[in-house]
């Protein structure tokens, strides 16, 4: 079963370049897998009679181009499959022709809002029919070790091992940074991220691909150093480290692609199916 809904992209929602900004695009895509798991009843309503609540673990997005400015665009999303602790929803991103633009595929976990561990979801309810099975047609999210292939072994341990060659930077969580379960919410991630680029990379370029970890919670008042490493001018890799505990909070990589290779027409949806 798949789900879709509709949505404006306004000049409000949209960056210098007159189309839907990526930040935008990843709060419509957690809305949307919102949406489907209430319509499903295994949302956050009742995570709530639990303890728990969903939390996002990985996303990848890969896009081919953006809805321009004051154009209409459909989300649909899907659950893959799920186990015992992860579920795998993933979504495709349609102009108002119905051409793809892009998908994307996600890793959600339970979390215990007490303990902060891994509820599981061996305690969820799923219909057979809810899980559509239908795979993500771009590549899954590497493995740190290859987002970050600069890293070394004791990095987890000592995060500075991180090999950055442009210079840090600093960043400390404030109030609209925080989300409803009071840790930074993950569009602001994504608008950090973004603004560690200038405004001329993006006139020449446009995110073809962001692949994002979250591996611990960042908090409001924590200050995260933001290393960077570019493989190339187009392939960056990032990790935000806790100045508290030492740790990574996210990892993450952003692939750039000149404006010039931008598809004007991609091919439509196989997944052409609504809510029934």
């Amino acid at each position: 079963m798949t789900y879709s809904q509709k949505f404006f992209n306004s000049a409000n929602e949209s960056n210098p370049e007159g189309e839907l900004a990526v930040n935008i695009l990843v709060g419509n895509i957690i809305e949307i897998a919102t949406a489907h798991a209430n319509m499903l009843g295994i949302g956050n309503p009742a995570m709530a009679h639990l303890g728990a609540g969903w939390v996002l673990s990985r996303l990848t997005i890969e896009m081919t181009r953006y809805p321009k400015c004051n154009t209409s665009y459909v989300l649909k999303t899907w659950v893959e499959n799920w186990n015992r602790h992860f579920s795998t929803r993933d979504f495709s991103v349609e102009d108002e022709a119905g051409n793809i633009l892009g998908y994307a595929r996600s890793v959600w976990m339970v979390l215990d809002m007490t303990t902060h561990d891994n509820f599981g979801l061996a305690h969820l309810s799923l219909r057979d029919e809810s899980v559509c099975g239908e795979p993500c047609p771009i590549a899954p999210q590497a493995k740190h070790t290859e987002i970050l292939p600069y890293l070394t072994s004791e990095s987890n341990a000592n995060p500075k091992a991180l090999k950055a060659n442009v210079p840090d930077a600093e960043y400390t969580f404030k109030y609209n940074d925080i989300d409803f379960y009071r840790h930074v919410n993950t569009v602001r991630y994504i608008t950090i991220l973004l603004n560690r680029y200038s405004l001329e990379e993006f006139d020449r370029n446009f995110v073809n691909r962001l692949e994002l970890s979250f591996l611990h919670e960042g908090s409001f008042g924590d200050t995260v150093s933001i290393l960077r490493h570019n493989s190339s001018p187009l392939d960056s890799a990032f990790s935000l480290v806790s100045h508290k505990t030492g740790r990574p909070v996210i990892f993450a990589r952003l692939t750039l692609a000149p404006r010039c290779q931008m598809s004007p027409v991609s091919e439509k949806s196989a997944l052409d199916v609504h809510v029934g």
